[in-house]
């Protein structure tokens, strides 16, 4: 859901023109062009927001698709004049907070795993990157909730921050504040694994013959 403006990431025409709010009324209508109106819109932000949670890319679809169905059984409740976004990332949390809670893996912190054999070129190449977006992922979980949400729409998903604030129900410099910290922390957790490759040891090395 990259881009600005309440309907970035929707199709084209008037559909798109109205605010989240409108299209749930509509919803609340049983107007199903609405509803997936809605589910376009906000698909990414919601997957972003429940892989904050889950580590397992399956759990992380299931859970996005949760969060819309429990979201269409809970639209009667809703309230239009209050914003839609905030209450729709309050369902996303949930949903992804009570799949860790039956797994028994809430406030687990993953460790980050020790060892590798770095690759200069050709599939160990790709195997490396594999690895280095693995550890990118490992480090997230070290992060406090909001600050990975806020890091995984901007800089993931390439939201402005403006538009993460919405969906998150916070303001614009709150998520400026979570997205710079958390480049920070990654950069601080993923140093080490960094820093110990050859490549870096070699570089040492060399600067130490000088």
């Amino acid at each position: 859901m990259a881009g600005e403006g309440e309907g970035s990431s929707a199709g084209s025409g008037p559909l798109n023109e109205d605010s989240d709010e409108t299209l749930a009324a509509r919803v609340q209508t049983g107007d199903r062009e609405a509803l997936e109106g809605l589910v376009r819109r906000y698909l990414r932000p919601v997957h972003a927001a429940v892989a904050s949670f889950l580590p397992d890319t399956v759990e992380v679809e299931d859970a996005a698709q949760e969060t819309f169905l429990r979201a269409l059984r809970a639209f009667d409740r809703y309230d239009p004049t209050r914003p839609f976004a905030p209450w729709l990332y309050q369902i996303a949390r949930n949903v992804a907070r009570n799949r860790l809670a039956d797994q028994g893996r809430w406030r687990m912190e993953p460790e980050l795993p020790e060892g590798r054999e770095p690759a200069e070129g050709g599939p160990d190449a790709s195997a490396e990157r594999a690895e280095i977006r693995d550890r990118v992922e490992r480090a997230l979980t070290q992060l406090p909730e909001q600050r990975r949400t806020a890091f995984r729409l901007v800089d993931v998903e390439g939201m402005a921050p403006a538009e993460a604030a919405r969906f998150m129900g916070l303001s614009p410099g709150t998520i400026r504040s979570h997205v710079h910290h958390a480049r920070r922390q990654l950069r601080e957790l993923l140093s080490e694994f960094l820093e110990g490759s050859p490549k870096s040891s070699n570089e040492s090395g060399g600067h130490a013959d000088d």
